[in-house]
């Protein structure tokens, strides 16, 4: 399973990382891991699901080596692993792309389907919302 990020999205992800491109990742250490969190795990909003539990899709940037044991399950990427609920994965297409829509939101897409419409990118170092 692998995901992929347009240019606008990388740059953000590089940013959150520290980096200004991706040529410092082969030379630099990131210190920041990222968790492509579904159901609010990594939140102060305390939500309620009716459904299977995927509500709200967000990547969430946290400090390096502090990925919450929950996201037993990886995704690979150009930017490293991307931490996730396994069990949540077979919601997933096995190749994904990530990018900046023409109204200007940010969208999972799969192969030839939109996976989620709206994503937000989030520091949860700092808990603030980077994009909506």
């Amino acid at each position: 399973m692998e995901i992929t990020f347009d240019e606008t999205v990388t740059k953000r992800l590089l940013e959150l990382m520290g980096f200004q491109d991706k040529k410092n990742l082969l030379t630099k250490p990131s210190a920041v891991d990222f968790v492509l969190d579904f159901d609010h795990t990594l939140s102060s909003e305390q939500l309620e699901s009716t459904c299977c539990g995927i509500t709200r899709y967000r990547i969430v940037a946290v400090e390096k080596g502090q990925v919450p044991p929950i996201f037993d399950g990886q995704i690979s990427s150009s930017l490293g692993p991307f931490y996730c609920k396994k069990w949540g994965m077979m919601y997933f297409d096995e190749t994904m792309n990530v990018r900046l829509t023409a109204n200007h939101l940010i969208e999972i897409m799969g192969r030839g389907e939109q996976i989620a419409p709206h994503i937000e990118i989030v520091d949860y170092r700092k808990q603030a919302v980077l994009t909506r």
